[in-house]
Order: structure tokens, then sequence, then C-alpha cells
């Protein structure tokens, strides 16, 4: 018995030995057999290619390229260009508030626009000959003692030498065929026909916002404008700080405006010669500013200035007032309420509308009527104009035809 249980003792120790290396065989077989089927998948995977994609149609070539979308592009710069320009007109119209184009002054003063002068570069005559010599006579008569130095004795007669600015103010008789001596008598048709009744204004003072618009050269050409449709005009020369009315028709200063102002002598007992001297042009005379003075408001507010303006209403039919800028001297808002109206002269790309807007509020709150406004300087060839760039082809069409 114990024999036997040794050798059962035995063969179960050699069993157990022998499921242990039974157990590792199939294990070892296992791990190669997975093995040989790993090396198998991994030859087989890398023989095709990777691709999530799956064929489903046929590609086609496109009719056109997809970059760049020249239409994309195109609407993209279209926008962002009138975007731009938008923004551009705006910051430039918030920035520069002057006036230029013929038209402004009506839209935002809400007046009248009775003429534009054009620069003298726009003149289609410019290259024409040069104006003849200016000369005034002033004859010899009879003057009372207040006028004695108006013209002292004897005949004066001056060939004056013109500056380029006096050259301008005489543009209407020196160069009568020219494109500004054609828009000053279309201005004055304006001024003629600016009331419904019939009646123009008799007279009138003509001032400008500030100074350096060309008032003054406007007083003249509308002056000679008259004076060539056989009206009976007056110039008075109220500017008694800067005046240049004697300068430009060449009479003497000696005695004007300020001496009538300050005389003694009723006005009505005056000669028409203390008050107007005549010029060259036939039915055009001039009432220089006289020497200056000091106070000269205070002269303005005499009554012996209304009462000037009423004596020169009876003798000539038009008087034309050239004052100095009324925004910063009130010569002209005095002088306004005693004429029939008043005219603004803005300069194109130099006057504000705040300024401009303001002189008019200052005479509409002074009772004085505003007859319109007159653009000056504006050069059609930096802000054209429909209308003003068809009559100047008209103009240089007609003056070629002539010349022809």
């Amino acid at each position: 018995y114990a024999a036997q249980a040794k050798l059962v003792s035995q063969q179960a120790g050699k069993a157990i030995q022998y499921n242990i290396l039974k157990r590792e065989v199939d294990t070892s077989r296992q791990l190669y057999d997975n093995l040989l089927r790993k090396v198998k998948e991994a030859s087989v995977a890398s023989a095709m290619s990777a691709s999530n994609i799956r064929v489903f149609d046929p590609a086609t070539p496109p009719r056109f390229p997809s970059k760049p979308n020249h239409l994309l592009n195109v609407a993209l710069g279209l926008f962002s260009g009138v975007s731009l320009g938008i923004v551009f007109v705006f910051v430039r119209e918030r920035a520069d508030r002057t006036l230029k184009q013929p038209g402004d002054a009506a839209d935002y003063l809400n007046v009248p626009e009775l003429g534009v002068i054009p620069a003298s570069s726009a003149d289609a005559a410019q290259h024409s000959k040069g104006g003849r010599n200016f000369k005034v006579k002033i004859r010899r008569k009879k003057l009372g003692k207040t006028a004695a130095a108006a013209a002292g004795n004897g005949e004066v007669e001056r060939n004056g030498s013109q500056s380029s600015a006096d050259a301008l103010s005489l543009v209407t008789w020196q160069r009568q065929p020219s494109l500004l001596a054609e828009c000053f008598r279309a201005t004055l048709t304006s001024i003629l026909f600016a009331r419904n009744n019939g009646d123009h204004p008799q007279i009138l003072v003509i001032t400008s916002p500030g100074p350096r618009e060309g008032k003054t050269t406007v007083v003249s050409n509308l002056a000679i404008s008259l004076a060539e449709i056989n009206h009976r005009v007056l110039v008075i020369d109220a500017d008694m700080r800067k005046p240049r009315q004697h300068d430009i028709f060449n009479v003497p200063n000696r005695w004007g405006l300020s001496d009538l102002l300050r005389a003694q002598s009723p006005i009505s007992e005056l000669p028409r010669e203390a008050i107007a001297l005549e010029t060259e042009m036939p039915g055009l005379y001039v009432l220089p500013s006289g020497p200056g003075i000091q106070s000269i408001a205070n002269l303005l507010h005499s009554p012996r200035a209304r009462e000037l303006l009423q004596r020169a209403q009876e003798h000539f039919d038009t008087v034309l007032v050239d004052t100095p800028p009324m925004m910063q001297i009130s010569d002209a808002r005095v002088l306004g309420r005693m004429a029939d109206a008043v005219i603004l002269v803005l300069r194109a790309g130099q006057t504000t509308r705040d300024s401009a807007r303001a002189a008019k509020d200052r005479f509409l709150e002074d009772g004085t009527p505003v007859l319109g406004t007159i653009l000056n300087g504006w050069d059609p060839k930096v802000n054209g104009h429909g209308y003003y760039d068809n009559y100047y082809d008209y103009h240089r069409h007609y003056s070629e035809k002539r010349e022809g």
C-alpha cells in the first residue's frame, strides 16, 4: 500500500508538471498564432492606401476657376469704394464749409443767387489785347464852397497806369466781349428783374461777409453795365477805411462822402458836382470816400446820410453803395437800413456757409431786405457745373466766330 501510494504520489506530481508544461505550450502557441495573424494584417494594411474617401460620382472639371472669384472681388471692391467715398465726402464736407459751386448759396441761405462771376483765369478772352488807357475828365464848373476841393480849378485829365486789380474792376468796359463782362451783364439783368412788380431797386448796398471777396470789383463792373444801358448811375464809395473806387475810376479823393457828412450846409443846396464826379463813361458818376477820418460810424448814423441818399435818388436812376465787410464793421448795416436792398458778394472757396448765413441773418434782424447773392471768383475748371460749363463753351464758340 505504501509503495502504491508513493507511486500514485509520484504520478500525480508528474501529471501536475505535465499540465503546467502543456499550458505553457498552449500559451506560446496562442501567442504565436496571434502574432502571425497581426503580421499578416500589417502586411495587408501596408499594401493598401489609407483613405476615408468614398467615390459617389466621377469628378468633372469646372468651367471657371474656384479662385480668384472676380465677381465677388468686384462686388466687394465696389462696396468698399462707395463706402470710403461716402466717408471721404462726409469728412470733407464737415472740414471744408466754404461755398464752392453755383447754387450753394441759394441752398444754404434760401435767398436768390443773382449771378456767378468766374475767375479771371476762366475768361475766354484772357489772351486778347489789353484794355485801353482809362481817362477821367472833370470839367471846370462853378462849384460851391464845400465842393471847391472836389475838382479844384481847371480841367483834370489823367491817364492812369492800372494794376491788375484795377483792370479786373474795369473788365466790363475794357474787354466788352469777354466772358467776365457777359457774366456781369447777366448778373445785372437778374438784379433789374429781381422784383416781381417790375420795379428795380434804386439804392443798393453791396457788401460781403469778409474782406477780399471782390465786392469793389463787382460794384464797379455793375456800374459800368448800368451805364451801358443808358442808366444814370452813381457809385458811392462808403468804404472810408480802405477806399478804392477813386483809384478804379481815376478821380480825385480830396473831397467826398466824409466831407459831405461833416459839412454844415444843407445837402439839398449843394450843386450836383459836390455829390458826384463825372467819369469818362457816359452816365457814370462817382462819389469818393473823401479823406479818412475817425468815428466813421457816427457820421453814417447822422441824418445827413439819409438826406444824401435821398438827394442821389432824385438825380440818378441807380445808386450803388460800396461798403466795408459787414461782419466786423457796422457801416453796411447802417446804410442798409437806408437803402432799398442789400446784395451779398461771396467768394467761391473762401466764404464759409456760416459767415454767409450770419451776414444774412443780421440783415434780416435789422429789417433790411437781402435782394440776393453774387458768387465771385468761381473757377469752372475746378468745380464744374453743367449749365455754366455749357455757357463757357457757347461764349468761346461765339468769340471764335466773331474773331473769324
